[in-house]
């Protein structure tokens, strides 16, 4: 890949990860903002683009929630596929990067299911999954993989591609 395309394609995966940063931001800010004004029987108007959300059960919301986590994982995990495709170009890279998403995926899923068998931890539990799930929703998973992928090309030994 000439050199032009290649920055213009990092430009790209720049924006990318910025658009959907905020877009991911301000959906779940809303609903989050929406169903915080239910639990306290408050009036909170939805912006017009979201306002459907308004008909929906308190339930089904939450259900929207757990959908729109996946979606946002997919999406970041294509994001980052691509970018270390057009960084490093590298099969195993691309690899590690599913294993990566994966391994954070699973042991999220474990906190919450621990959550749910040890009632007393359930809140802690279900916050730090959040967190880590955050991370995949996030450019954080590409700022750990791309750097340790320069280092482990640079350690690589003379002769192994």
């Amino acid at each position: 890949m000439n050199r032009k395309k290649k920055y213009l394609y990092i430009f790209l995966i720049i924006v990318a990860l910025v658009f959907f940063g905020y877009y991911r931001d301000f959906v779940f800010k809303k609903i989050n903002a929406l169903m915080q004004a239910w639990d306290h029987d408050m009036d909170y108007t939805m912006p017009p683009s979201m306002r459907f959300l308004e008909n929906y059960e308190y339930a089904t919301l939450e259900n929207i929630k757990w959908l729109l986590t996946v979606m946002f994982t997919l999406i970041y995990l294509a994001i980052s596929l691509f970018a270390i495709k057009v960084i490093f170009n590298t099969r195993t890279y691309r690899n590690i990067t599913i294993g990566a998403f994966i391994g954070v995926t699973v042991a999220s899923g474990i906190l919450i299911l621990l959550g749910l068998i040890f009632h007393s931890a359930s809140y802690k539990m279900y916050e730090f999954a959040r967190y880590l799930m955050g991370m995949v929703q996030s450019p954080i998973a590409l700022m750990v993989l791309i750097p340790a992928f320069i280092i482990a090309e640079r350690e690589k030994p003379e002769g192994l591609n």
